[in-house]
């Protein structure tokens, strides 16, 4: 079991919201259409909770950004009830599964301008 997390501020994704490149460099066609659905007001937010999550998995699993890994594979939804789900596809898939983990819980919290993911990969 390994755990990662990691802390971001908001704002830095406060001009990020509109940014075709940026959205697609690192978003899921799925993620770029709730992100795109949400109101102007909490874009940033959405969007730090998804770029969060995503690090505190790499961080989990020992990656780190731009090791291969597109950020696009690493793919956050929700639960009918709200809780946080990762799916994986391509190459990080692949390497969750090299590396021997079968399962992914995560939580992502937000306050104040800063977004907390947290994710234990086991």
């Amino acid at each position: 079991m390994e755990v990662g997390i990691d802390i971001l501020d908001t704002a830095r994704m406060e001009h990020l919201t509109d940014k075709k490149t940026f959205l697609n460099k690192f978003f899921s066609q799925k993620e770029i259409d709730y992100i795109e659905s949400a109101p102007q007001s909490s874009k940033a937010v959405v969007m730090a909770g998804y770029y969060s999550c995503k690090e505190a998995f790499l961080k989990a699993c020992g990656i780190g950004i731009g090791r291969g890994i597109d950020l696009k594979d690493i793919c956050i939804d929700y639960t009918d009830l709200g809780r946080p789900i990762i799916t994986l596809t391509g190459k990080a898939n692949l390497k969750f599964k090299e590396l021997g983990y079968n399962f992914i819980t995560c939580s992502i919290s937000d306050s104040n301008n800063i977004t907390v993911a947290i994710c234990i990969v086991y």
